[in-house]
């Protein structure tokens, strides 16, 4: 069976397949120096060297940002962040969900659930209070969730599905979290990197330490270092 949705290419497709083949240029995105991407479900964001953010694809749940749940087959900059008036530097997306962070070290959230940062839907991008006065890095996102590393190297953490144990956002309950939390556990350390996937999540320290928690069943369900294992990590 073919999937009708739109598959966020940026471009008109053949509506018999549903699908591109062999990669081809985003011709709408030329006049722009593209500097980030992300994929969500049926949907995919750009980040600009100008520090604009460009949405295009399946508009279900508002993950778009444009307000409503239309289709955009070109990409489409997102007004809502134009007007804030701000540089956009990296985005991250989930099942229906999306985030950005400006140069400054804000976050803003819209989407579908929880995982937006808001605690609920959001069909318009606005800033993820739950995070003011924190210096944000890095952002990411997976299905349900998400996740942000503070120039401290705190790691906050939220969302999660309802079906899904959440001990994976490493807070050491199987509760959703609706808005962005410290993740206590790892207030010793100096949070460098993080890889998130549905069920558990795995952390990466300045010293090279790599930790784990969640996993099927929630099995690790405080952050726990994994033994004899280190990484390279940029300064």
């Amino acid at each position: 069976m073919v999937d009708d949705r739109p598959a966020g290419l940026g471009y008109e497709h053949n509506p018999a397949t549903g699908i591109q083949l062999t990669p081809k240029i985003v011709d709408a995105l030329l006049l722009h120096r593209v500097v980030g991407v992300a994929l969500g479900d049926g949907f995919t964001l750009v980040v600009t060297d100008a520090g604009a953010i460009f949405s295009f694809g399946d508009g279900e749940g508002g993950a778009l940002g444009h307000g409503s749940e239309e289709v955009e087959v070109l990409p489409r900059r997102i007004e809502v962040l134009a007007e804030t008036g701000r540089r956009f530097v990296a985005v991250a997306a989930g099942y229906l969900h999306a985030l950005a962070l400006t140069e400054e070290g804000h976050v803003y959230g819209w989407g579908d659930g929880i995982a937006n940062g808001h605690g609920q839907g959001q069909r318009t991008p606005q800033l993820v209070t739950a995070l003011a006065g924190k210096r944000v890095t890095l952002v990411y996102a997976d299905r349900y969730s998400s996740c942000a590393v503070t120039i401290k190297g705190e790691l906050h953490t939220w969302g999660g599905s309802g079906p899904i144990k959440c001990f994976h956002l490493g807070h050491g309950v199987a509760t959703q979290q609706l808005t962005p939390k410290w993740v206590e556990a790892l207030r010793h350390l100096k949070v460098v990197d993080v890889a998130i996937c549905g069920i558990h999540m795995l952390v990466a320290s300045a010293d090279g330490a790599v930790w784990i928690f969640g996993g099927p069943g929630g099995r690790v369900r405080q952050p726990t270092p994994i033994p004899n294992l280190r990484v390279r990590t940029l300064p």
